[in-house]
């Protein structure tokens, strides 16, 4: 049977399972919710597939999977599980990832052509995993359409992501990297770049940003731990203090418009320049 979409499900599931007393502790609530409501969405949109679909779920409750069997038949739903190697090299974590999904589509006579094939995102987290682990199923599989990051069908574990006013892309002409540029709850704004051909873990090409230290910060994905401006900015009365900041595509930084708006976060952004990955990131990592 020939499939014309995929579905990459990644890691489904993540704060249901963790446990009430660790849940007030760590505030995460929030997220535990968040998870409820995008998970009726997967069942629902499930409900909803062509038969030439395949469901990629990584890891996650069992019950998903059975859910996707029952709305999309078993040929079309596959759970992607093996566990890591001893070494702990994670190209060959996902190579063995990569073959259980070819594995399962030999089982079911099931095909696809990777030039015309789509596919889309969903799963947990939208900054770490879900964009990670799909970029690196994309390379492994050897997809030349890159797959649709659906941030309705993510959860995130940024804090000051939570309820969002608007967001848009940012597309890289001549690369598979985008980015995504919120507007917070709270009218400040962020941007994150991501990958979606490639293994992130191992994708080292540079972005480099020109951007005001006085209105702009760079945090760290998750806790946003602020790792730039290393030294404050000048006091009052200084109009700005523009400086080069450089990080990969590895790093999934999150750039942070604090004193400035969300269409000077998009014009600094799309102004960035993408270097191309120095063939030693392209090794397998044997460390």
């Amino acid at each position: 049977m020939k499939i014309d979409h995929l579905i990459f499900l990644i890691h489904s599931g993540a704060f249901e399972s963790v446990p009430p007393d660790i849940v007030r502790k760590r505030n995460l609530a929030v997220y535990v919710e968040l998870e409820k409501q995008v998970k009726q969405r997967w069942l629902d949109a499930l409900g909803c597939q062509e038969k030439s679909v395949l469901f990629l779920q990584l890891c996650g409750p069992l019950g998903l999977l059975e859910a996707a069997r029952e709305k999309l038949g078993e040929p079309n739903a596959c759970y992607v599980y093996e566990d890591p190697p001893a070494s702990g090299d994670r190209r060959e974590y996902l190579h063995l990832l990569t073959q259980c999904i070819r594995d399962h589509m030999a089982k079911f006579d099931l095909e696809f052509d990777p030039a015309t094939v789509t596919s889309e995102v969903w799963g947990e987290t939208f900054e770490g995993c879900a964009s990670g682990y799909s970029g690196a199923f994309a390379e492994h599989l050897g997809l030349e359409k890159p797959p649709r990051m659906a941030f309705e069908m993510t959860v995130y574990d940024t804090r000051f992501l939570y309820e969002p006013r608007r967001w848009e892309t940012i597309l890289f002409e001549g690369t598979d990297i985008e980015a995504w540029v919120f507007e917070c709850h709270n009218y400040t704004s962020a941007a994150m770049f991501q990958a979606r051909l490639t293994d992130r873990w191992f994708d080292k090409r540079p972005i480099s940003l020109e951007l005001d230290a006085i209105t702009m910060q760079v945090c760290l994905g998750g806790a946003g731990h602020m790792i730039w401006p290393e030294s404050p900015p000048p006091g009052k009365g200084v109009e700005e203090d523009i400086r080069t900041f450089v990080m990969t595509v590895q790093d999934s930084h999150w750039i942070r418009a604090i004193r400035t708006n969300f269409d000077e976060l998009k014009r600094v952004v799309s102004a960035a320049s993408i270097g191309e990955n120095p063939p030693a990131a392209t090794k397998p990592n044997t460390a």
